[in-house]
């Protein structure tokens, strides 16, 4: 048994060896570069060749190094590129090597104007050299979101010096080449790398007068992030501030990574400048200091009474995040809004953070009836934690935008036709010639004069607008356009050959209800998912018009189902809209959520 199974054994052992050269198709680093195609490839490639050469380089280890990094000279952009990409993966790499990877770099810079891959060595290095060579880089580059960042962070504190050594700087500065410091410095915190020494020196050198005034204001906003004590540095900012408010902005930045009071002090201030989405991130700012700004809650809430349903919503999350007990009982009267379940989610997430069991109640209602399947939900989950002292979910304010409604489609509904008496559409994506009119931006002539290239757009036939879409509204016609991330606007045409525009906002459709219309508006792009349905009322003078229920996202299409009722198909979904009794989901539509209970 024992000799048959040996023969057996002895008969497989030329195909194994055979496969095994199948697998290590070269022998040596050169015989295995050799084996590199020459070939053209994109700029941002990573090099192409057999797999398993690949596999055999990387075999190699620091042994292929100084073969590799010959390559990074080659004339053919193939052999050029995955030679870095391979340097890159070298683990055994030693800080004895620095001039040969720096020769790669420069290689690199020099055909292809950026340093590849092989930073990422050099973090692995470590040691002054590279942690030097690398800040010089990155004020070469002049902006973040690269190879040269992941490499300073990977070196860790020991190239926080390096980084003083190039803030420190008296002449010449020009602070627009500092842009990858601050990502620097913001994921040395994120992995909780802090120097107090370090940050002291930052500090002082704020107040050192020989250092250019521009880099000190920078260093501002850098030492909150290294600094591991901070009841000194925060005291010192704070004088500083009260001492030249016009440092407010440059402090503010460390005194928010130090979570002071005091930042929401400057952060509250600010919230009567600015409005709409600049005012959405003060308040997140404001609710990611959390307790420690609890002090503000009573000016924070005065937000409750925006005009902008999203600072609405924002103001109740952050009221919660603050933790600001006194706002509960109006936060609860926010979760009878039928029109903005935006709102109404917002509202949900602070009394649950609040721990507000008094609101319990009507947490149970707007889980059983509410419109909307994805405010149920939340609402039914944050009741059921509530009631068993359990803590809150979804802090932050994005996984509402990426839910998706399920076994849910609107082909299912039939398209009742309008006439083209009260609906024109743009069928041939020509624009409606007849409601041509200027682009609102050329209005303001004093300001269409003073920008030069706003002068020159009005000038041009450009600036004419040849709408997608009109609807009749009592003696007048309602146009809309639609320009996805450019904009879009909605306009009135009067019968008396006047017009002005009455909405700015992408404008999907138009439905018109004798001197009542509905717009479906919205916009899907990168991050953002919003819809809005609007109505215009017809008035003595004009056109009335505001907004009545939020979507759950940018409307993608929408037609009339019967006389009365919409259908409005989201990226989020479809729904349908009545005007005497509001929006409701399709029966069957089930929503996708993260949500766990």
């Amino acid at each position: 048994m024992k000799r048959a199974l040996f023969v057996i054994l002895l008969g497989l052992a030329a195909p194994l060896s055979h496969a095994l050269d199948q697998v290590s198709p070269c022998a040596t680093v050169d015989a295995c570069i050799a084996l590199i195609p020459e070939k053209d490839v994109p700029s941002y490639s990573n090099g192409e060749a057999d797999e398993a050469v690949k596999a055999q380089l990387r075999a190699f280890g620091r042994e292929a190094l100084v073969p590799l990094a010959k390559l990074s000279a080659h004339p053919n952009s193939n052999k050029r590129q995955l030679a870095d990409t391979l340097i890159a993966d070298i683990k055994d790499i030693r800080q004895s090597d620095f001039e040969l990877v720096h020769q790669v770099i420069r290689n690199n810079v020099k055909l292809d104007g950026s340093g590849g891959w092989a930073y990422r060595l050099l973090g692995r290095m470590g040691g002054d050299q590279a942690a030097a060579f690398l800040v010089s880089e990155l004020l070469r580059e002049g902006k973040g979101g690269n190879q040269i960042v992941f490499a300073l962070v990977t070196i860790g504190q020991p190239a926080i010096p390096h980084l003083l050594n190039a803030i420190a700087c008296k002449k010449n500065c020009n602070p627009e080449s500092y842009g990858g410091f601050n990502e620097v410095f913001e994921k040395l915190h994120d992995r909780e790398i802090l120097d107090q020494p370090s940050a002291l020196q930052l500090l002082a050198m704020v107040k050192n007068n020989a250092i250019h005034p521009d880099m000190r204001k920078l260093a501002l906003g850098w030492v909150g992030y290294i600094t591991a004590e901070s009841a000194p540095v925060e005291a010192e900012l704070i004088r500083m501030v009260k001492a030249s408010p016009d440092l407010s902005e440059h402090v503010l930045t460390s005194l928010k990574v130090l979570k002071s009071p005091y930042a929401a002090d400057l952060l509250v201030a600010k919230l009567a400048q600015g409005e709409g989405l600049y005012r959405e991130w003060i308040l997140r700012d404001i609710g990611h200091l959390g307790h420690t700004a609890k002090h503000v809650g009573a000016e924070v809430e005065h937000y409750l009474n925006a005009e902008d349903w999203n600072t609405r919503a924002a103001t109740a999350r952050t009221l919660g995040f603050i933790g600001y007990e006194k706002a509960a009982p109006r936060l609860q009267t926010m979760l009878r809004n039928d029109q903005d379940w935006l709102q109404v989610h917002a509202a949900i997430q602070a009394l649950h953070w609040l721990q507000h069991k008094p609101a319990l109640d009507d947490l149970n209602h707007v889980a059983t009836s509410h419109w909307y399947p994805l405010v149920r939900q939340f609402a039914a989950i944050s009741a059921k934690r509530l009631a068993a002292d359990k803590p809150p979910l979804q802090k932050d304010a994005e996984p509402y935008y990426t839910h998706r409604a399920k076994n849910c489609s609107a082909e299912q509904f039939a398209i009742v036709a309008e006439p083209e008496q009260v609906k024109i559409y743009d069928r041939e994506f020509k624009g409606l010639s007849q409601f041509t009119y200027k682009h609102p931006w050329c209005a303001d002539k004093e300001a269409a004069e003073a920008d030069e290239y706003l002068t020159e757009f009005c000038a041009s036939p450009e600036s004419l607008v040849q709408p997608n879409v009109a609807a009749k509204v009592g003696d007048s016609w309602l146009t809309g356009t639609n320009n996805g991330e450019w904009g879009g606007e909605m306009m009135a045409f009067y019968k008396d050959g006047a017009h002005e525009l009455i909405l700015n906002e992408n404008i999907e459709d138009i439905y018109s209800y004798g001197s009542t219309a509905y717009a479906t508006t919205g916009l899907a792009h990168l991050g953002m998912n919003n819809g809005m349905l609007y109505r215009a009322t017809e008035i003595a003078k004009g056109f009335a018009v505001e907004p009545i229920y939020r979507l759950p996202g940018a409307p993608m299409t929408s037609w009339k189902i019967n006389p009365q009722e919409i259908l409005i198909n989201t990226y989020s979904g479809p729904v349908i809209f009545n005007p005497a009794t509001g929006l409701r989901t399709p029966d069957g539509c089930e929503v996708s959520s993260n949500v766990e209970s």
